[in-house]
């Protein structure tokens, strides 16, 4: 092309360069002139100046690492192999890998333990084949050597006594219900929208106090009155299923059961049994079998009606139904039944027959009736029956035995008698199930037990007055005694 020269030095650059500068041409890294090959100082800036050739640079060659385009997928496998190779250790490093197991011939065998025969209660768990009971970590028993406060002085009227906790009781009488210190006997405070109330029973978080045409529920934690419930009638007796869902109300004067759901405490069904006397009342664990009674404790002194004598019965039905599609199951038992428990299973009962000396098992297969087994002597005239969760027994009271009896559920079987010199006018047992508290009243003393229920030894405590009734704390480490006849109560912690 003219004015282009075509030497293998200059290629591409005009003539008028080519003869001013032959060679290699070189440019000023400061202005970008051309000037001479190999001139330390630019002609045209004055500035030091670089041998920057017009040639065009040679491509570099990079080589490809390898290792720098597969990091990741070897830094995942590395992961990966470690998390395979740590579990790989211990897995044979894991202490009895290759013991030989008990009953095996085989080594490396392993066999499973032994389950229960028997389905576990509520607060049990299976352990070598065998149920074990394991209370909460928040209840326990009253100390071998309590403090005792008291006696305090309790209002003319007075009708009932509740343990709200280790520094309260509530007492219930005309004006309402009153709230007390426990460590002072000071009133603390009076529920007066809670008139006429009668008898105190602890549902959960709550206490129903009865009155003769509703139930006043109360908080325990603040003492303000949550609701009333309109029941019509007088209430004699209240159970309370472990679960806390479902409350079962005895109302004898209008000879039915009422059923209150305790997440809104409202009564939503009730079983009618027409001219059938009702008093005490269970219910199991779930809520899913309850049963009443028609027998009555007589006044002391007297002796009980014949209706109670050649008439009594039990009726056991679901509370979890509502009535209109069950049939009331009734039970005959001659006797004077004034007692009732259902075993936390819902599969057994227990009536005990005041006239008869005797506890009677009752079971409930499925689908079909219940069928009565054979009775359990008892001592004198037992009044009262409860559960004791620690190994699956129960303890009755006996009136004119002046003994209390420890029953083996399991087995049907009496376990031991204890013995005193007074009748045992009430008894509670411990929500640990390690104790039991009895109230001992005699002419114008009176004494409190506390049995010990594994060893079954018996630590008396002197009241220096006649005492009739205990309550226990939810927690189980405070009991409240009353006198009904000094109207009085002592509290033990």
């Amino acid at each position: 092309m003219p004015g282009f020269v075509s030497n293998r030095a200059n290629r591409g650059l005009p003539e008028s360069l080519t003869r001013a500068f032959p060679g290699d041409s070189e440019r000023c890294r400061i202005c970008l002139e051309q000037i001479l090959p190999r001139s330390k100082v630019c002609s045209e800036c004055g500035e030091p100046t670089g041998q920057v050739s017009l040639r065009p640079a040679p491509p570099v060659k990079t080589k490809k690492n390898w290792l720098r385009t597969h990091w990741r997928p070897l830094v995942a496998l590395g992961v990966v192999g470690s998390l395979l190779g740590f579990g790989l250790g211990l897995r044979f490093l894991a202490p009895e890998a290759y013991r030989t197991a008990r009953g095996s011939a085989t080594p490396g065998l392993t066999v499973a333990e032994p389950a229960c025969d028997v389905l576990c209660w509520n607060g049990e768990a299976c352990e070598l084949g065998k149920c074990v009971f394991h209370p909460s970590n928040d209840v326990g028993h009253i100390p071998a050597t309590p403090i005792v406060a008291g006696p305090f002085a309790l209002p003319e009227d007075v009708v009932d006594v509740l343990a709200l906790d280790a520094e309260r009781y509530l007492v219930s009488y005309l004006a309402g219900v009153q709230v007390t210190n426990a460590r002072t006997g000071e009133v603390l405070s009076l529920i007066s929208d809670a008139p006429q109330s009668q008898h105190l029973f602890r549902v959960g978080d709550s206490v129903y106090a009865s009155s003769p045409q509703r139930i006043y529920v109360i908080s325990a934690a603040t003492t303000a009155v949550l609701k009333a419930i309109e029941v019509g009638s007088t209430v004699s007796d209240l159970a309370l299923g472990a679960t806390g869902a479902t409350v079962v109300v005895s109302l004898p004067s209008a000879r039915a059961i009422a059923v209150i759901h305790t997440d809104y405490h409202a009564e939503v069904a009730r079983f009618s049994f027409e001219d059938e006397h009702v008093g005490a009342v269970a219910i199991d664990d779930d809520g899913k079998r309850a049963m009443t009674s028609n027998g009555q404790l007589p006044i002391p002194g007297l002796k009980p009606t014949a209706n109670a004598l050649q008439f009594g019965a039990t009726f056991a039905f679901d509370p979890s139904r509502l009535p209109s599609q069950q049939d009331r199951e009734r039970t005959g038992l001659q006797g004077n039944p004034v007692d009732v428990m259902m075993g936390p299973n819902a599969a057994t009962s227990f009536v005990v027959l005041r006239e008869r000396n005797e506890v009677v098992p009752l079971d409930y297969p499925a689908n079909e009736t219940i069928r009565q087994q054979p009775p359990i002597a008892t001592c004198l005239q037992p009044e009262q029956i409860e559960l004791i969760r620690d190994g699956r027994r129960a303890i009755v009271r006996c009136n004119a035995g002046h003994a209390v009896d420890v029953i083996d559920l399991a087995r049907r079987l009496p376990l031991k008698r204890l013995e005193l010199n007074a009748r045992v006018s009430d008894l509670v047992v411990t929500p640990d199930g390690r104790q039991a508290v009895l109230v001992l009243p005699r002419d114008g003393q009176g004494a409190v037990g506390l049995l010990d229920l594994a060893t079954y030894e018996l630590k008396l405590i002197e009241l220096g007055a006649e005492a009739h009734r205990v309550r226990l704390s939810p927690d189980g480490k405070t009991a409240v005694i009353v006198s009904d006849r000094n109207k009085s109560v002592w509290v033990l912690r």
